[in-house]
């Protein structure tokens, strides 16, 4: 007679097969990651920034003059990485970047799923990994070569070890804080929620005040040496000093209210994006069900929420658009989803169904997501051999135009034209394409006329017009149609000498650099 195979109670019964089936949803994590890996694709914005300080890092064996970067925890990871290598190509370095942050994405589902398990049994935390892995938002980030990835490793790694009966454990948990800080350093704030639980959960026995004094002495020598060296190289020391200066940045002149209100906006509908798709159905659900029979290790959750909100608060009340804040919170969110699943599993008769549906799901919308997301791989490695075409043209160039920002990849040029790497940031050669920083930029999306713009453009020198079919949203509306019309129909327009036309190079994308006469263009303006 045969036995009908029942999911749960083989999960639960085997821990064999639970690891395997965690394995198993990690490789496949992994292989999605690998599909829409952006190969040798140049980074862009953060991701340089951290690149260079490790690069800097792996030459000179120690914490480089120079560089603004506070978080370098990730850079200073990546060196290491870099000094076992052997390659003289940029984009091999930028690669094996992207690939860490992937390798950690993929191996956070390890402590999402022993954090789960803190609070269920085997086989609805693996549902709570499965969650995690697939994540549509987690996969993109883990290839912007940005610290993110390991910074949520370490989340979830930390509450998982601080929810332990085993004090050595509880000791590791606060070294791990202090890794989590140097990482990004409003992890600084989890010595809030993990001291106050502390004591909450070990208040009857005095001698673990002595214990406590232990854990507090373990994170601040995991913070103090890079904290000294920090403010060696820097003059700060990255940590509350960067938190403490974030107050007087802000305009004398602006109410509770300014802050408050973009604040609270921005935090609700950011914290409402990111449970779309994956979470929002589990997410809200777990977050009534958590507040029943609540204990220590719900209330640890439910204070991290809380703690961990304040940077992103505080960043989205300075009108920073990024979900990124949010990503702190996508193990703690895995746990509140695994309430309901739990009660999905337990209510329905037909668990190997509902088990099957949930995962399924989870991957079909995962999928669906990250293709209509991805990355445009193909129109990126277009705009680098276009900006490394035209970086050998002596000019000055315009920077506000453009969908895609034709500056992405300016300063990659510089490496191409550098005769080894790796090299210091500092020993690039200088680019014969300059331009005028973006600051002084601004004040061109006021400008009416085309007169005022092009105005603007001699008296800062600009040699050289870069203009895609796209325009610029942020112009007034009879700017950019004229910046368009030129870019259609150029005949019109003398004062314009094209030198450079990306499809007459076999491009996809299409761009058009034009030298500016300004003698044509003010005998042009006069006559119309």
């Amino acid at each position: 007679m045969s036995t009908k195979l029942n999911i749960i109670n083989t999960l639960e019964n085997s821990t064999k097969k639970s690891i395997v089936f965690l394995v198993l949803i990690g490789f496949a994590g992994l292989f999605i990651r690998l599909i829409y890996f952006p190969y040798d694709v140049p980074l862009f914005n953060d991701s340089q920034g951290y690149f260079w300080y490790a690069i800097d890092t792996s030459i000179l064996y120690q914490l480089p003059p120079g560089h603004t970067i506070v978080n370098n925890g990730w850079p200073l990871f990546l060196s290491i990485i870099f000094q076992l290598m052997d390659s003289n190509n940029f984009l091999d370095y930028q690669n094996v970047q992207r690939f860490v942050g992937v390798t950690f994405s993929v191996a956070t589902i390890f402590p999402v799923y022993l954090l789960c398990s803190r609070y269920f049994k085997k086989s609805y935390s693996l549902l709570g990994a499965a969650l995690f892995v697939f994540e549509p938002r987690l996969i993109q980030n883990s290839f912007a070569g940005t610290p993110e990835s390991m910074y949520v490793f370490l989340m979830a790694l930390l509450l998982f070890l601080f929810l332990s009966n085993n004090f050595k454990k509880i000791y590791l948990a606060f070294a791990v804080t202090g890794l989590l800080a140097i990482i990004r350093y409003e992890g600084l704030l989890m010595i809030i929620p993990i001291s106050v639980m502390f004591f909450i959960r070990f208040r009857k026995q005095k001698k673990d005040l002595i214990k406590f004094i232990i854990c507090i002495a373990i994170f601040i020598l995991i913070l103090a040496p890079m904290a000294y060296l920090k403010n060696e190289t820097m003059g700060q020391d990255g940590f509350v000093s960067h938190i403490s200066v974030g107050v007087d940045i802000q305009s004398p002149i602006w109410t509770p209210a300014d802050l408050l209100n973009p604040g609270s906006i921005n935090l609700i509908k950011y914290v409402g994006w990111a449970q779309i798709p994956s979470f929002i159905i589990f997410v809200p659900l777990g977050i009534i069900f958590i507040f029943k029979k609540m204990d220590y290790k719900k209330s640890t959750i439910i204070f991290t929420i809380v703690v961990m909100l304040i940077p992103a608060f505080y960043a989205y009340s300075r009108d920073f658009q990024e979900i990124k804040y949010i990503f702190v919170l996508y193990p703690i969110f895995c746990v509140l989803a695994c309430f309901t699943f739990k009660i999905f599993l337990e209510k329905f008769h037909r668990k190997n169904l509902i088990f099957c549906i949930i995962i399924g799901g989870i991957i079909l919308s995962s999928m669906i997501f990250v293709e209509w997301k991805a990355l445009d791989s193909e129109h990126y490695r277009e705009l680098y051999e276009i900006m490394t075409e035209i970086g050998q043209i002596e000019m000055k160039i315009n920077t506000e135009f453009g969908k895609y920002g034709q500056l992405l990849y300016f300063h990659w040029v510089n490496v191409q034209n550098a005769e080894k790497f790796p090299i210091l940031k500092k020993d690039l050669p200088q680019s014969k394409m300059t331009y005028t920083p973006t600051n002084d930029w601004e004040v061109v999306y006021d400008f009416d006329s085309l007169r005022d713009y092009f105005q603007f453009l001699e008296k800062q020198k600009i040699t050289h017009l870069i203009l895609d079919k796209y325009g610029n949203d942020k112009f007034r509306h009879e700017l950019n149609l004229h910046l368009l019309d030129m870019f259609n129909h150029e005949n019109r327009y003398a004062f314009l000498v094209k030198e450079y036309d990306s499809r007459e190079n076999g491009f996809n994308y299409h761009l058009k650099l034009f030298k500016i006469d300004y003698d044509l263009y003010n005998e042009w303006i006069n006559e119309n």
